[in-house]
């Protein structure tokens, strides 16, 4: 969690202008998890390609293009979901679907 957090924070933290907002939200059998920034956002069309490891869609702002890919990893080893929105705020929304341990 604290790596996937990590990750999700930091890129919004870049990108963002003024606001970054995290949710954390705990259903019957998920936890679900939004950040949520201010910042440009990323087109729809380029979504799905910024999640692959490496990839990066701007060279302007510092960094390596793997934050969203080590998140995906995570989110897929614990069986979640991730998917990205256009975010209330303007820019991008990160949300995550986590099973929530057996009790």
């Amino acid at each position: 969690i604290l790596e996937l957090l990590g990750n999700l924070l930091d890129n919004a933290c870049k990108w963002a202008h003024e606001s970054v907002q995290l949710n954390i939200e705990q259903t019957d059998s998920h936890f679900i998890l939004t950040i949520d920034d201010d910042g440009p956002g990323i087109a729809a069309a380029l979504r799905e390609q910024v999640v692959a490891r490496g990839a990066r869609i701007d060279e302007h702002i510092q960094g390596h293009g793997l934050g969203l890919g080590i998140v995906r990893d995570i989110v897929e080893h614990c069986k979640g979901d991730l998917s990205l929105h256009d975010s209330p705020l303007g820019g991008l929304q990160v949300a995550i679907r986590l099973p929530a341990p057996k009790s």
